[in-house]
């Protein structure tokens, strides 16, 4: 626009106004009438000037200014105390087994297009005797009744069950509508089917997923694995004890006690992979579908799997599967299209978007899915923490609790992390690595990330959260993402996002008919006048946390959209034009 001006009264300077002329000394008698002088060019400039002028509101129209670089306008609000979210996880006694625990689920469950919440809650172990035991405290279901207030409901869902879970994801495995629970578990898994109105049941045995009972399970997803229409369902197992040895021996079994990293009385094994047969049944799939990923060295299951995560890594519209290890190299596995997967041990040109994508960075993963370094959001990627200063590239290998969005609704993506470490006693072997820690965003500048700190408590130093599962959901209806964090051995927290700028942005929620379940694989393109979003639907999983599954397009200062494209799995093409911004479209496979 500047440039524009510049060039209209140069033309102004140049041909309107004829160039001063040296006058005689003699003065002009006051009678002599004063001749006005007119540039020949005047017929020719004149349109062209007014030409300019057009095309430079019409291109500050179409093409607007990008919004200026630097670390995002924005700021989180703790609004835990008036959410109505009261819940405490638990994770044994005095002295908890494990430190990994404390996830959470964005679902939608009574489907009212409003984010609800679900808690996974430990339990005492089975050797111990307290008063946590007797009273059987439970996970925890809470409605979102709009307004950013919460209800919990578990009792009248049929949720309060006691179990040692770990984690949980959402998804509608019997296709009538309603969103079903999985929580992984230390022993039995257990499956909560949706029955409507407010209630689930345990429909586990009989669905036949409950796994072994001598089994550590940690992350999980559910996926259309055989494209048949019906989500199957990946469970992955962090350890198995032995039946002769017992678990309280297990965890014990070591001379220098609690082995929190790496449990020495545990033995690896590999993923179950639970084919869904229609009719609330499943069978499990032989040699886990592919997904069996073997130590070189041992000959045995690679240990300690973590979470797993959906992403589109090649761009052939199929979802493929991203697993994170606590001490080992992540693993990505291919869908060849069969039912199976594939590892992945080189790769080039790959393509990784939507929720669950850019899970690493080149230096830490060198495959092609490696090369967008947005976000880290599965734990064990990214370059090694390195001393801390403003300019240092993005360190989060070995954090718990990290998940990605635009928060600012600019179009660039942000890393919320919540700094978590697995390990009790990190800071008696390396400073500044503290157990307990305070959040983080991470915003980028090309090849570095800068952290700031946009909480506000109401507390001048409030102590800092063991953080484990981060989830991103937009809980208040406003367009721009929320956070809610999950503690271990401590309560939730909510974050509010009090973004400021205000700019606009679009939410695409999709619903397949002749796709896989939920979309997944679905590439959507936003056009606007100066650029195109993309992503990909797929299940938003991370550690110990599911967040929505909605997309949501900040558009930053693109204040029009010219169009929506939509490449469904099924092979089709949909294109369609939003009438307005700020708004979430329900959008139905054609």
């Amino acid at each position: 626009m500047v440039e524009a001006k510049h060039f209209v009264s140069t033309l102004i300077r140049n041909f309107l106004v004829p160039p001063t002329a040296t006058l005689p000394s003699a003065p002009t008698p006051a009678t002599q009438p004063v001749r006005s002088v007119v540039s020949p060019l005047l017929p020719v400039v004149l349109p062209l000037v007014l030409a300019a002028i057009g095309l430079s509101i019409l291109f500050a129209w179409l093409f607007p200014p990008d919004t200026a670089a630097g670390a995002p306008v924005l700021r989180f609000t703790d609004v835990t105390a008036e959410s109505g979210l009261r819940f405490t996880h638990q994770q044994g006694g005095a002295e908890a087994p494990t430190t990994l625990a404390g996830a959470v689920t964005v679902l939608d469950f009574n489907g009212d297009g409003r984010p609800d919440l679900f808690f996974v809650n430990g339990a005492p172990w089975p050797w111990e005797e307290s008063l946590e035991k007797r009273l059987g405290r439970s996970s925890a279901l809470f409605r979102n009744d709009g307004g950013g207030r919460f209800t919990d409901v578990t009792a009248s869902a049929g949720l309060n069950g006691e179990m040692q879970g770990m984690a949980a994801v959402a998804g509608d495995f019997d296709n009538d509508g309603l969103t079903d629970l999985f929580v992984t578990c230390v022993g039995l898994n257990h499956l909560f089917r949706n029955l409507g109105h407010g209630r689930f049941e345990d429909v586990t045995e009989s669905a036949g997923v409950g796994g072994d009972d001598n089994l550590w399970s940690t992350g999980a997803a559910w996926l259309d694995v055989d494209g048949d229409g019906r989500l199957d369902l990946i469970v992955l197992h962090y350890a198995r004890w032995p039946r002769e040895v017992g678990l309280a021996q297990a965890f014990t079994i070591a001379d220098i006690g609690r082995s929190y990293g790496a449990p020495a009385g545990f033995i690896s094994a590999f993923p179950s992979v639970y084919r869904n047969l229609g009719e609330g049944r499943f069978a499990l799939v032989p040699d886990s579908a592919g997904l069996r990923d073997i130590d070189r060295e041992t000959g045995r299951p690679v240990t300690e799997p973590l979470a797993i995560a959906p992403l589109d890594a090649n761009g052939d519209g199929r979802l493929d599967l991203l697993i994170t290890y606590h001490n080992n190299s992540s693993a990505l596995f291919l869908a060849r299209g069969d039912g199976t997967f594939e590892k992945q041990t080189t790769g080039r040109g790959t393509r990784q978007e939507g929720a669950s994508a850019s899970f690493a960075s080149a230096s830490a993963f060198p495959l092609g899915v490696a090369t967008d370094p947005r976000a880290q959001i599965l734990p064990g990627f990214g370059p090694r923490p390195g001393p801390a200063a403003d300019d240092q590239p993005l360190a989060l290998a070995g954090k718990l609790g990290v998940a990605l969005a635009d928060f600012d609704l600019d179009g660039r993506t942000e890393i919320f992390s919540g700094q978590g470490r697995a390990e009790p006693g990190i800071n008696k072997f390396a400073a500044g690595r503290d157990f307990e820690a305070s959040a983080q965003v991470f915003w980028s500048q090309g090849n570095v990330w800068r952290p700031f700190f946009p909480v506000e408590t109401g507390e001048s130093t409030p102590p800092p959260p063991t953080i484990r599962g981060v989830a991103v959901a937009d809980f208040d209806g406003d367009g721009d993402p929320d956070v809610i964090i999950a503690q271990n051995n401590g309560s939730p927290i909510l974050l509010r996002n009090d973004q400021r700028p205000g700019l606009p942005w679009l939410r695409l929620q999709l619903v397949a008919t002749r796709s896989q379940p939920e979309a997944g694989g679905a590439r959507v393109e936003v056009h606007t006048p100066r650029r195109v979003f993309t992503q990909t639907v797929a299940p938003a999983l991370g550690f110990m946390a599911q967040s929505e599954s909605t997309l949501t397009f900040g558009l930053g200062a693109d204040a029009r959209v010219r169009k929506i494209v939509i490449q469904w799995p099924s092979g089709q093409t949909q294109e369609l034009r939003p009438d307005a911004l700020n708004r979430t479209l329900v959008i139905r496979e054609p």
